[in-house]
């Protein structure tokens, strides 16, 4: 992850971290919200716990979702085994830079003909990335920046080509090691796509999401269909249970709901 990636992501963590939370004690019929910020209200209220809502600026989302589009996810590494694939067979391509194949370096092609099954010890750091979820699970894109492989060893199942200075030769499936100078790029719509699962999306960056959804404000809670965020910080947290998809989510900046 580079620097700059690095340091969007801790703001963004900051950000969302500011939030207004209020502690309800029950006194007697009057009892007073009392806000982390040291501002009060008043309310009648006769429950107990801790209630939190959103800061200034802030929206939380939740509900039911269909789908979920984020730009810019920050999202744990891809652990082997997975399968990357291209949208359009053919078109597109990998190139898998300084592998270790015995004692020397390698460069290893894929050009998308079948799809490439990526076994082993380690995994693929994405960094940030695009990343679309619905019920079938979570598509992450590897195209535009360049990913790490985490130090292990791999096992590629489908036919590559592998090469040194310019050189290449077709391979039925091979195997490598990686170390810290170890990375893929892809380019030509180049995805994975994984089963339904728990997944935690944090950004920087744009967000859209469609579904029975609940926008909560620091003042009203509003009913969506589909909710925008144009560009921020943002924490979305998608969970497949029985019925369906379920999304808690805080974004830090204006939404346009529908």
């Amino acid at each position: 992850m580079n620097r700059a990636v690095g340091l969007a992501f801790l703001i963004g963590l900051v950000l969302l971290s500011d939030l207004a939370v209020v502690t309800v004690h029950v006194l007697n019929d009057h009892t007073s919200l009392v806000t982390a910020k040291g501002g009060s209200s008043r309310s009648s209220s006769v429950d107990t716990g801790t209630k939190v809502v959103p800061g200034a600026g802030q929206e939380f989302v939740t509900g039911d979702v269909d789908h979920v589009t984020a730009e810019n996810a920050q999202v744990q590494p891809l652990m082997a085994p997975f399968t990357v694939t291209a949208v359009e067979r053919g078109v597109g391509r990998v190139t898998i830079e300084k592998a270790l194949m015995g004692d020397r370096r390698v460069t290893i092609t894929w050009d998308s003909g079948t799809p490439l099954p990526i076994s082993g010890s380690g995994g693929l750091d994405l960094g940030a990335t695009h990343v679309e979820v619905d019920k079938d699970g979570p598509v992450f894109s590897l195209d535009g920046a360049v990913r790490a492989f985490l130090p292990g060893s791999y096992t590629l199942g489908t036919s590559v080509a592998v090469g040194t200075g310019g050189l290449a030769t077709p391979r039925d499936g091979v195997q490598f090691t990686a170390d810290q100078q170890t990375t893929l790029q892809s380019k030509g719509n180049v995805v994975v796509h994984l089963d339904a699962r728990k997944l935690d999306l944090l950004g920087p960056g744009k967000v859209t999401m469609s579904g029975k959804l609940k926008v909560q404000y620091p003042d009203r809670t509003v009913n969506a269909t589909a909710v925008s965020f144009a560009d921020g910080p943002y924490r979305v947290t998608v969970d497949p249970g029985a019925n369906g998809l379920k999304l808690d989510s805080t974004l830090q900046g204006p939404v346009d709901v529908s």
